[in-house]
């Protein structure tokens, strides 16, 4: 087969196209943070909307993105490779529902926050709070027809739509930040946004003729939501407790982050994706293996490149506008700290895929009990925090290395169930 036959197939041409466009989008965010370092450095003000926005944040991991593949992307594509022609009232229907249910529940949790950080601008958080709710329930109405597009194998737009928001959010985000000060922030957001909504979302609504596909409350299993954006998840609990004491650890808490987690979120899991395709069709003992393996070197090298190379990478990225050598040497402490926490992410992440690759309702009753364990534990570190007199910056760091190593053990039950369950 030549060059140019190989390039004309449309899976060659789609996975390229969401290659590219992955590489641009992680570009793109990290263009972002350094932005941001650059305008806010460790500011207290930033410290204040880095917790308030974690609340959307944790929402977003259980709304959007992979978790909501995990959940829908099956569905949509046998629908439309059984139908011709396909309607998606319901679709729409439903969808408004819930981003009004989304926006009222961020509401709830988000103005006690904005209460308990006591602002010297009440009105100025207050806004920020309404502005990050609407964020997070209109990115999950947009989330559900970039699932619809997948399913249509629409690849090659969801790239293109997804790279616009980011690109767009990226870009305006200087000028914004520059003239508008932190407000800048979501209002960049919100133009990015609107751009692929008008562009790519709204053309859907016509829509309407055809077999409608049926949807709602049913075709969410909310454990699987939760265990599929896992590593995510502890990552924001542990920055939302950083956050706790109304200093600025959260700040340096989230800018460690950025640079632990570009193994995360470049290689690993993008491995697992592979894994989890494979796995779903056939069990490979030397596959799993392999994806541990691999998430174990990952997780050294990058414990290695931190406690080496970490000051001076953090200091090139960032030091520069009010981002001081005091921000870079207090970032490189906290990601230090952190480092050893990502093998066990890494390792969990790798291990929950033979467990995902399973009929859902064959890990419904697991993932539920796995879910509660979690949760339970969260709860019980919470309880903990309250009444020690540990510092936030502590608590951080317990809450990740409590969470990263029960994921791991919890994520070895569940391949030991993958391997003693005859269906797959």
């Amino acid at each position: 087969m030549s060059i140019k036959s190989i390039f004309s197939l449309k899976s060659v041409t789609d996975f390229i196209y969401m290659f590219l466009s992955n590489i641009v989008k992680k570009g793109l965010g990290f263009l972002r943070e350094i932005i941001l370092a650059l305008f806010f450095g460790s500011s207290i003000i930033y410290a204040n909307f880095l917790l308030l926005k974690t609340v959307t944040d944790l929402f977003s991991q259980l709304t959007q993105g992979n978790a909501l593949q995990t959940n829908l992307l099956s569905k949509f594509s046998k629908f439309y490779n059984k139908e011709s022609l396909v309607s998606l009232e319901n679709v729409f229907s439903f969808s408004k529902k819930m981003v009004l249910y989304l926006f009222l529940l961020s509401q709830v949790i988000q103005l006690p926050i904005v209460w308990y950080i006591s602002p010297d601008n009440y009105i100025l958080f207050f806004g920020l709070s309404v502005i990050l709710g609407g964020i997070m329930s209109i990115s999950f109405y947009i989330s559900i027809f970039l699932v619809v597009m997948q399913a249509k194998g629409e690849f090659k737009t969801n790239s293109i739509a997804t790279t616009l928001d980011m690109f767009i959010t990226t870009f305006f985000l200087y000028p914004l930040s520059l003239i508008f000060d932190i407000f800048g922030i979501v209002i960049s957001k919100v133009i990015g946004l609107s751009a692929m909504f008008f562009r790519y979302i709204k053309p859907m609504f016509k829509e309407v003729n055809g077999i409608s596909v049926s949807f709602g409350v049913k075709d969410f299993n909310i454990s699987v939501l939760f265990l599929g954006n896992l590593s995510h998840i502890i990552i924001l609990l542990a920055r939302f407790v950083a956050g706790l004491d109304g200093g600025n650890n959260i700040v340096f808490f989230n800018y460690s982050v950025v640079l632990l987690n570009i193994f995360l979120t470049s290689v690993v899991l993008n491995l697992n994706t592979i894994v989890l395709r494979r796995l779903a069709i056939k069990k490979e003992i030397r596959l799993i293996f392999f994806s541990v393996f691999s998430a174990l070197l990952l997780g050294l090298g990058l414990v290695f490149v931190v406690n080496v190379y970490g000051f001076s990478i953090i200091q090139f990225i960032f030091e520069r506008g009010v981002f001081t050598e005091l921000d870079t040497l207090a970032t490189f402490s906290y990601a230090k700290d952190l480092s050893i926490s990502f093998i066990f992410i890494f390792i969990a992440s790798a291990l929950f895929q033979p467990f995902f690759s399973m009929d859902q309702k064959f890990i419904k009753n697991e993932s539920r009990i796995m879910a509660l364990i979690i949760i339970t534990t969260i709860a019980i570190l919470f309880i903990i925090f309250y009444f020690s007199l540990t510092t936030a910056r502590e608590n951080s760091i317990i809450m990740i290395y409590t969470l990263s190593l029960l994921s791991m053990l919890l994520a070895a039950f569940s391949s030991y169930k993958y391997f003693t369950t005859k269906t797959v």
